[in-house]
């Protein structure tokens, strides 16, 4: 590095220092934010950590706390010291990387919310005092005794709610179990009594032992929070680029002599050599006293330059270099724009950018990748982030476990994780149907297009393409004599008739019985109509004829009136044709089997490309509809295939469609749910298994019990062991002394003998292990033989073992083992070898099936690639056909790419199968941990000059992979900066930096300050107290006007509650000393959208309220047509959900929810949880009542929700009742942000009072008003005698964003006017006069106010009195938004809302198009 740049970086870290120094005499900018509720305990966050990973895994750290707090004062201890009890607990049960991520969750407080959850619904028992309590089916009490004593006498009919967040001990076998729930603080001395008690109780199975945090001592301190942005962004102009030509150069201004303490003019006398360097520290100090503009020259490289100095930037410093340029960037631009640029960094970022654009990333964008999951930068929080690196970590840790460091990344963006595949599709040419038409071939189709790019071109909604190609198949698997069946043939033939765009397909399901035929069966006869014309016309004139009979017999329809129509019709003869004999019979059986063999149920069925058709929707009135949907469904997936190249037009399209992975061969629904149960058995312990009996295996860990059975399992497999490496991995988990348990063993090894992709393993659960253990049992015989014998013979031998007629011959003595015995076999050896083997594996296996799986006895399961499937029913059947699709899922979810690593990458051995054990060992853990997202790997043309590479600290443990694409003068750079210090801090990860700034810049990039407030691990104070986390701007200019706002994560609405000064106009110059602002952390949202089941559409005014079991309507919303959307203020808690009463309730009931607790459960009330700080979404679905079907919530006629409005703190303050508001006051909403328009504001409301004689009540945005302001108002209110309302919304997350808070402003006039306010508030005025109130508006939803024009003195300011407007307007008035009225009742009916966002929603990606954004959506 040259002299002189060390030169300079000395200065500038001399620079920054003396900021420091004299911190006391600049004045700073302080932000920080706190939550509502009191401080959580560090300790049960820390268990919350834990029990996310398993119960047994939470009470295990419990048991540790219990022992650490039995010999010391838990009151006493400081936070600290409660904090290092928790890290000591949990140090056992975590590896060092999850122990990181513990005290990096611990630092952000991510799990405050689960505790305050707890304490919530703790609260609700108002009538318990004590500090820890217990709760036993009703039963309430304080101490040991008491709980013990419940135990005996409880109720077990009581019914108890569990929550599924909740933490459960269990011992018990009992199917309904007694519950006994404790509330306690972890670590209090009232705690710990009731904990041992509970948990002797549930050691003696005398009931599940369930914790729940509380605490009875409620302090006034609040959780400092992280995970948010804070900027200040400069008001003014100074940064726009212009000609300063004409203006003095600064190059001959005179130095200074004291500039922030340096005497410029002596350090360039002292140091001639430096003079470039010491000018740069010179423009540095000049612009923290006041910022200049920049030419425009200077401003077109700045991005380069910015990139230039952080690849220059030695190692670790790279991070700081940007997080200082990107967050203060007003205070560098000026030095920066000297920065010299290398001509390699520029010509590797020109080559990256072209690599990057073909991955779909433009010049100057910034993306985040962990692990290649691409990570949204704008909408990322910490708490989402912590999530994935706990799930990644545990990814990564099990990787290097089994020797395999960052190799697997590349193997996973190979790999689709991202669709959970809850349809599939099944292989209808198995059925061999008769098709009706080709579009690939018909003459018909010619004069349409034949490319699939066709798919990509728009079309009009709800219409199929007309493209000659077999794009879309749709098979009907009928019966005749099912009145569905034959509606679907009508409405089949239609299709054909109007040239639909799909190839439709027809199979018959019949009797099969040779003894009938179609002169005594409807069905069969009307097979044999259909082929005999078919045969002797065509498929055309087949299926017309069908639709003939069908139509003409109707319900009716018998043997006897085919009989009569055929004969009537055509001159066949007749016992020919439907008699037993009949030529005309071809797909009798066809349709019978396969409906068998695909399992999918009884006839009719229709298929579309594969997927079944719901049975309601196939009814003749949806049938159409339902078709319809099913096309716009699998459409996308289509397109995306041509756009990627995978489907082309020299494919054949129909065979392409089958050959997707969610194709199989048969559904079996408990198969193909598995995967979403995530039941993967851990394998990831690689070391050898020393266990030698029963009893040693019992004291190992489930991982190492796990590791055992991988390592000894003796497989069957078709071929030779070394020959290729297995994909599929089976494990028959059974009882071989039951039929059922021997039925299952002998399909698998069925479906290996014409498989070459999977391995079959026996893994032994007898009922009776003593019986199993007879060296003369069928499970002890067949242990022995996969044992003992050679691969070859054992595969041979064993399914005839467990065949169920030679079970019976060895039983009673008719056979012997020589009668059953294979070629070659030497039964004698067998024989010998076996009276040596004891019965401790067996045991072992046991052990496994029922610890580690979860079985019980005698219990059957598959476990493939360590996908637990099972336990299985004791009727319920497992055939070849189901292990074939087995095989087919897993292969489709990975396997086989996994297989293709194992070989060519990771280069492991064959032998003795090792590479087939790596490969259910790697499928196992990524299908434990692994994110169903889409992963990105990156590859770059160059890494030298552009590119920099940051090695994790430490080589001796498992690594994140942290790739970064980064504009590093963006606004997602400013944020990005300081996450990637936490995670440098917090994870151990290898990170890399490619720089991708954008070219030729117009105007400066950045024109704000700019924290992001986080930490990697918790802090302290000298008294052991937790110091809150705070957002610290230091240095900052003292003429520029600054205003700050806040961006929390999208499921928080906060409010400032403390600040001096006005935070929207900050000039530091003018302060006394430093800003401090507080805020807090209001509420966390609970949003869902919802949706009519009938319609699909939105139940668009529908109402709903949260509450709580002691409080049923707390807070309150309506249902939005954007997207059936809504939300709702909320809190850490166990909330309920309902419709309001009155007509949403009236009129709809909800049918489904998602994301909720219990989706199975029907009533009036839905449980939700919000346990994070990220909010909770969920789904909801309605229908109509039962004689309400042609009910509106919004009627023409007038009639809405009546009286008692959603929000009943509207008669709190009004004193009377809302429907007298509704005709007597006037409404007035107003909006404003900092002192000066709020002193506007307050001069408005008085002189509306003053000049108003009906009462008013205003409507006031809470979102930005100031403290003093909120703090002001009732004063005023009791003074002035009006009455008001402040409403808030948080600004929905799919809503396109602004970045300006005036715009935003803008927008609350205009875009949630539907949601503000109560159904029951008619009319709204903006601003006052009850002339407006009582204004015709002609049926409009809103009129704005003409511009004034009384004062001629101010017609140089009217701008439409000239130009453009003047001539635009033509004489008409100009009308503004600042004063307007709303009729709310029409501005629902006609959705103005909805239709306003959607507007704004399509302008906003063009800012131009916004710059009077509330006029633009007019």
């Amino acid at each position: 590095m040259q002299l002189g740049q060390r030169f300079a970086r000395c200065l500038l870290l001399l620079a920054v220092g003396l900021a420091a120094v004299t911190a006391s005499q600049d004045k700073s900018v302080i932000t920080s934010l706190v939550t509502k509720w009191a401080a959580t305990s560090l300790v049960a966050e820390t268990s919350e950590f834990i029990g996310k990973e398993s119960n047994a895994t939470f009470f295990k750290y419990v048991g540790n706390v219990a022992e650490a707090v039995a010999s010391a004062d838990f009151a006493s201890l400081s936070a600290e010291k409660r904090y290092e009890l928790a890290i000591k607990a949990a140090t056992p049960l975590l590896s060092q990387s999850a122990l990181d991520l513990l005290k990096f969750s611990l630092s952000i407080r991510a799990f405050s919310p689960s505790v305050q959850l707890f304490q919530q619904v703790g609260e609700e028992y108002a009538s318990i005092s004590c500090p820890a309590f217990f709760d036993v089916h009703g039963v309430t009490g304080c101490t040991a005794k008491e709980l013990e004593t419940a135990v005996e006498k409880a109720d077990r009919s009581v019914a108890v709610q569990l929550l599924s967040v909740d933490h459960v001990l269990s011992f018990a076998v009992d199917a309904k179990p007694l519950t006994v729930i404790v509330y306690g603080e972890l670590g209090s001395a009232s705690w710990l009594s009731l904990h041992a008690a509970a948990k002797s109780a549930a050691r003696q199975q005398k009931g599940l032992y369930v914790h729940r945090h509380f605490s009875r001592e409620v302090t006034a301190e609040k959780v400092g929070l992280s995970g948010y942005g804070v900027e200040l962004a400069i008001k003014n102009t100074e940064y726009k680029a212009e000609d300063d030509s004409n203006k003095k150069d600064e190059g001959s201004q005179e130095d200074e002599d004291d500039l922030h303490g340096f005497n410029i003019k002596l350090l360039k006398q002292l140091h001639p050599s430096e003079q470039e360097a010491l000018s740069s520290l010179r423009m540095h100090l000049k612009e923290i006293e006041e910022l200049a503009p920049l030419k425009q020259w200077q401003v077109q490289n700045l991005a380069y330059q910015a990139a230039q100095k952080i690849v220059d930037a030695d190692g670790q410093e790279a991070l700081t270099v940007l997080k200082e340029l990107s967050q203060n960037f007003p205070l560098h631009g000026r030095s920066l724009s000297s920065q010299q640029i290398d001509d390699a960094l520029r010509a590797e970022v020109e080559a990256n950018q072209e690599a990057l654009g073909e991955a779909g990333m433009e010049a100057g964008s910034t993306s985040l990748y962990v692990n290649g999951i691409s990570m949204e930068v704008d909408s990322l929080d910490l708490f989402q982030l912590i999530d994935t690196l706990k799930q990644e970590e545990k990814l990564a840790t099990g990787f290097y476990d089994m020797g395999v460091k960052d190799d697997y990344l590349p193997m996973l963006a190979q790999m689709d994780l991202t669709d959970e595949k809850s349809s599939y599709a099944v292989d209808y040419r198995l059925a061999e149907p008769v098709f009706l038409n080709n579009l690939d071939s018909d003459k018909k189709y010619k004069q349409w297009g034949n490319s699939v790019r066709l798919m990509l071109q728009p079309y009009y909604p709800g219409m199929i393409r007309p493209i000659a190609r077999n794009l879309f198949t749709l098979v009907a698997v009928i019966d005749p004599t099912d009145a569905t069946s034959r509606d679907l043939v009508q409405s089949m033939y239609m299709f054909t008739k109007h040239d639909v765009p799909l190839r439709l397909g027809l199979v018959f399901s019949v009797t099969d019985d040779p003894a009938i035929s179609g002169r005594n069966d409807a069905g069969v006869a009307a097979l044999n109509l259909f082929n005999y014309v078919k045969d002797n016309y065509d498929v055309g004139q087949a299926m017309q004829a069908l639709a003939k009979v069908f139509s003409q017999l109707g319900d009716k329809f018998s043997a006897e009136g085919v009989r009569t129509f055929f004969e009537t019709a055509y001159r066949g003869d007749y016992d020919e044709v439907f008699g037993p004999e009949t030529e005309y019979g071809a797909g009798r059986s066809l349709g019978r089997e396969f409906l068998a063999k695909t399992a999918i149920g009884d006839a009719p069925k229709v298929l579309l490309n594969g997927y079944i058709l719901d049975d309601a929707g196939i009814k003749s009135d949806k049938f159409e509809e339902s078709v319809m949907m099913e096309v716009m469904r699998i459409s996308p997936k289509i397109q995306r295939a041509v756009m990627s190249g995978k489907l082309t037009d020299k494919m054949n399209v129909g065979n392409w469609v089958l050959e997707q992975g969610d194709v199989m061969p048969r559904l079996n629904k408990r198969i193909l749910d598995a995967p979403a149960t995530k039941r993967y058995l851990d394998l990831t312990d690689t070391t050898p298994c020393t266990a030698k009996n029963v009893n040693e295996y019992g004291r190992l860990s489930d991982a190492k019990k796990a590791g055992c059975v991988a390592e000894r399992v003796r497989y069957v497999q078709r071929g030779e062991e070394d020959a290729a490496t297995r994909p599929v991995t089976v494990w028959v988990v059974t009882d071989l002394e039951t039929p059922e348990g021997r039925a299952v063993l002998y399909a698998a090894l069925k479906h290996v003998k014409h498989s070459n992709k999977a391995r079959i393993g026996l893994v032994l659960n007898p009922s009776d292990v003593v019986s199993a253990c007879k060296s003369s049992s069928i499970s002890f015989l067949a242990h022995s033989a996969l044992r003992t014998l050679p691969v070859e013979k054992a595969k041979l031998f064993v399914p005839k073992l467990i065949k169920e007629e030679n079970v019976v011959k060895l039983a009673d003595g008719s056979a012997t083992l020589e009668d059953i015995s294979v070629a070659g076999m030497d039964v004698a050896g067998f024989l010998k070898e076996k009276a040596l083997l004891d019965c401790e594996r067996i045991k072992m296996e046991s052990s496994f099936a029922r610890d580690v799986i979860g079985l019980t006895g005698g219990q059957r399961a598959i476990v493939v690639n360590g996908l637990v499937v099972g336990p299985l029913d004791d009727d319920e059947t497992m055939g070849d056909e189901d292990i074939g699709l087995m095989e087919k899922l897993i292969v489709g979810r990975g396997a086989q790419t996994i297989a293709k690593f194992v070989d060519d990458k990771w280069k492991i051995q064959r032998r003795h199968g090792k590479a087939s054990d790596m490969v259910l060992r790697a499928s196992s853990l990524i299908g434990k941990y692994a994110a169903a997202r889409k992963r990105v790997a990156l590859t770059l043309p160059g890494e030298k000059h552009s590119v920099v590479h940051l090695p994790a600290e430490d080589t001796t443990r498992a690594a994140a992979s942290v790739v970064v694409v980064v504009d590093p003068l963006s606004r997602p750079a400013q944020k990005l900066a300081s996450i990637l210090e936490l995670l440098r801090a917090a994870v151990n990860c290898n990170m890399k930096l490619v720089m991708n700034p954008k070219a030729k810049l117009s105007e400066l990039p950045l024109k704000r300050f700019y924290r992001y407030v986080g930490s990697a691990e918790v802090a302290f104070d000298a008294e052991g107290k937790v110091s809150p986390p705070r957002a610290l701007f230091t240095g900052l200019p003292s003429k520029q006007l600054l205003t700050l706002s806040m961006h929390p994560p999208d499921a928080w609405m906060i409010a400032a509650t403390t600040s001096r000064y006005d935070l929207d106009n900050i000039k530091m110059e003018q302060v006394e000393q430093d800003v401090v602002a507080l805020f807090s952390l209001e509420h966390i949202l609970l949003e869902g959208h919802c949706f009519d089941e009938a319609s699909g559409s939105p139940p668009r005014g529908m109402q709903f309220v949260l509450g709580t079991p002691s409080e049923h309507a707390r807070y309150d919303t309506i249902v939005m047509a954007n997207l059936g959307y809504f939300q709702l203020k909320a809190a850490p808690g166990a909330w309920q959900l309902r419709l309001r009463e009155g007509r949403s309730k009236d009129i709809y009931k909800v049918t489904t929810h998602m994301h909720t607790e219990g989706e199975e459960e029907e009533g009036e009330v839905i449980r939700v949880l919000i346990d994070s700080f990220s909010g909770r979404v969920i789904r909801l679905r309605v229908s109509k009542r039962e004689g309400m079907e042609s009910e509106a919530l919004l009627s023409e006629s007038g009639q809405e929700e009546g009286t008692g409005s959603i929000w009943d703190t509207l008669q709190n303050s009004l004193g009377g009742s809302a429907v007298q508001e509704k005709y007597e006051t006037i409404n007035v909403f107003s909006l404003a942000s900092g002192h000066l328009y709020e002193r506007f504001m307050r001069i408005m409301i008085l002189s509306v009072i003053k000049n108003t004689k009906a009462p008013v009540k205003f409507w006031l945005l809470k979102n930005y008003l100031s403290p003093q302001f909120k703090e002001s108002l009732p004063l005023m209110a009791a003074a002035y005698g009006f009455e008001y309302e402040l409403v808030e919304y948080k600004w929905p997350r799919w809503l396109h964003a602004q970045k300006e808070k005036h715009r935003i402003m803008w927008a609350y006039k205009i875009l949630f006017l539907d949601v503000l306010f109560p159904l029951d508030l008619h009319k709204v005025v903006r601003s006052d006069l009850l002339e407006l109130m009582n204004l015709d508006l002609d049926g409009a939803p809103y009129g704005y106010t003409p511009f004034c024009e009384s004062r001629k003195e101010m017609d140089g300011f009217r701008f439409w009195k000239q130009g453009y407007w003047a001539n635009h307007l033509a004489g008409r008035k100009y009308h503004i938004s600042a004063l307007y009225v709303i009729d709310l009742k029409k501005f629902r009916q006609i959705a103005a809302g909805d239709r306003l966002r959607g507007q704004y929603q399509g302008l906003s990606s063009d800012p131009n198009s916004l710059s009077n954004l509330d006029q633009a959506c007019h």
